[in-house]
């Protein structure tokens, strides 16, 4: 059976850890109860103990190959031991080709646990020179080992996401230092073992230069600042030497997919060092910078509006800041028509920037105007506060009056939570507690995941907040929930952005006692987009566009006067 996400552990209730000893008689199982008869099968309270699955021959065999595995990793490594090294890492390969996820999930943590020397074979296969063998001997180790950290049961498993983490930041060194010379080591070799071997890259070949770039990829998507290092250039410049010199085909799968993996790698490296785009030369504040269009149109500049105003896309908070909101000054928003200018001279890049900028205005656009004017016109007037009919446009919106923050506490899975407390809405206050429980049941009212707005004064002084429901209770006999009490309603809510000023703040206003107005917007959920944008940052911060010379127009420019098929490689996987 597979083992379960704990380190060293096995998820059979008879087992003390993954060797399979047996509980005595005086064990507890799970839940606190002991065993009272151990022959009989029962335990304390009357209870049949479950009794255990059998495994088949194949579980069986997967168990043994995997205990073998981490018995290798227990014992530290023998600098150039290539036995071991082979055994490690063709064993590691083995297991996640195989189809247990149980013991792939539990390889990962093995190998990035402390109480396995995990981290001293990677280290000393990677700080591996030169062998007896030659370059094939170098190249046959490094193969399965970069087959192991780019894997899919790795890279796309969100359950070992943390411990891939720091298998790659060990595998990095400081800024890089110990990766980017391994990697310019298997260039070297690999250069010299196709120049031995003296024939095309077959399948096996073709997978370690697939590997490759896409094990550097990673590395700076996990480690941003091994994108600094000096030598990282160079790398890249060796990679493309190697792959000319052994590919004869400049047309292949594998070699198209190398070259535009190096691309990106090299956009990477110029956004780190912010050779992206050219600033535009500016004298006190102003552009000097000529801006030439075909038609009369208002054209507003990058600039710094207000503390989210930013050039780098993914420096954005998705969630609008207060700072953002009260600022009156039209919001910068790029056209989609490619002759129109644009700061990024990268087609891919500006691509990525226009979208995301012009989908996150969709979203968030109107609202920000709507409380932008609510919070003005509140300062002059906080009266407006006291009516629960507040004019927000067309936008759809319940507001609650005299809102407390109460109870933060921390869910595990869900983290920092607050209790917001308010009086019940005027329907359902003069409501029997049955009725006010069918009455919230039937409402849809501050359901689960939808946005919330807390506006709060304090003498001149305002707050502005946002929040995300994550629980809607209305169990009448529970003691915070929306219809146990006659006159308050209680709802369970967490900060919808990662923000520190915002923590304080609701932190400062929970102190206080301070009241608001709850603006509930259920038209607006942001499970719905906030993947969307962050995965658009993402792509912007790697400078990587999936299909990018399909996508982008400019590259099919010169096809509009000669109309010939496009020449579109299969995939990898084909």
């Amino acid at each position: 059976m597979p083992p379960s996400s704990k380190l060293g552990r096995n998820p059979r209730r008879g087992d003390r850890s993954s060797g399979g000893g047996r509980r005595g008689c005086g064990d507890s199982w799970k839940g606190g109860a002991s065993g009272a008869n151990c022959r009989g099968g029962t335990i304390e309270g009357g209870g049949q103990r479950r009794e255990r699955k059998e495994e088949s021959p194949e579980e069986q065999a997967a168990k043994s190959s995997y205990n073998y595995w981490r018995r290798l990793i227990k014992n530290p490594p023998v600098p150039n031991d290539t036995k071991t090294m082979e055994r490690v890492w063709d064993g590691a390969l083995r297991i996640l080709n195989d189809d247990n996820r149980g013991w792939k999930q539990q390889l990962i943590f093995d190998l990035e646990s402390d109480e396995y020397q995990g981290r001293a074979h990677v280290k000393n296969l990677m700080e591996m020179q030169a062998l007896l063998g030659g370059p094939s001997t170098f190249v046959g180790l490094a193969d399965p080992f970069l087959l192991v950290i780019t894997h899919p049961a790795i890279l796309d498993c969100l359950a070992v996401d943390t411990a891939v983490g720091g298998i790659f930041n060990f595998i990095s060194g400081s800024h890089g230092s110990r990766a980017i010379p391994f990697f310019r080591r298997i260039c070297s070799n690999l250069l010299d073992h196709h120049l031995n071997m003296g024939s095309e890259p077959d399948s096996s070949l073709e997978q370690l230069l697939v590997a490759l770039p896409k094990a550097i990829h990673e590395l700076l998507r996990r480690e941003y600042r091994a994108s600094f290092n000096d030598d990282l250039p160079d790398m890249l410049n060796s990679i493309e030497e190697m792959m000319s010199a052994v590919y004869a085909d400049k047309q292949s799968t594998a070699f198209q997919y190398v070259a535009n993996k190096v691309e990106e790698l090299r956009k990477i490296v110029a956004r780190s060092r912010g050779l992206l785009h050219e600033e535009v030369p500016a004298e006190g504040g102003v552009t000097t910078d000529m801006v030439t269009l075909t038609y009369p149109r208002a054209v507003q500049l990058l600039g710094e509006r207000h503390d989210n105003d930013k050039v780098d896309i993914s420096k954005i908070n998705i969630i609008p800041t207060e700072n953002e909101i009260r600022c009156n000054r039209p919001e910068y928003l790029p056209s989609t028509n490619l002759y129109l200018p644009h700061f990024l001279s990268d087609q891919a890049q500006r691509h990525l920037d226009t979208h995301f900028r012009l989908l996150r205005h969709d979203i968030f656009g109107e609202l920000k105007g709507a409380l932008g004017g609510l919070l003005l016109a509140a300062e002059q007037d906080i009266s407006l506060f006291e009516n629960p009919r507040l004019n927000l446009g067309n936008i759809r919106a319940y507001a609650y009056l005299n809102v407390h923050i109460r109870n933060l506490s921390f869910d595990h899975n869900r983290g920092l939570e607050v209790q917001l407390s308010f009086p019940q809405p005027t329907a359902a206050r003069k409501k029997s507690k049955a009725q006010r429980h069918r009455w919230w049941e039937d409402s849809k009212r501050l359901e689960e995941g939808v946005f919330l707005s807390l506006l709060s004064f304090q003498g001149d002084k305002s707050s502005l907040l946002f929040f995300n429901v994550t629980g809607k209770e209305t169990n009448p006999d529970k003691v915070a929930s929306l219809s146990s009490h006659n006159y308050l309603a209680n709802i369970i809510a967490k900060l919808a952005s990662n923000n520190r000023d915002d923590l304080d703040t609701m932190v400062r206003l929970n102190c206080q006692r301070s009241s608001g107005i709850l603006i509930e917007l259920p038209s607006i959920i942001i499970a719905t987009f906030v993947p969307v944008l962050e995965s658009i940052q993402d792509m912007y911060r790697l400078c990587r566009l999936p299909f990018r010379q399909w996508i982008i127009p400019d590259r099919l420019g010169h096809q509009v006067n000669n109309p010939a098929p496009l020449d579109i490689p299969p995939p990898m996987y084909a």
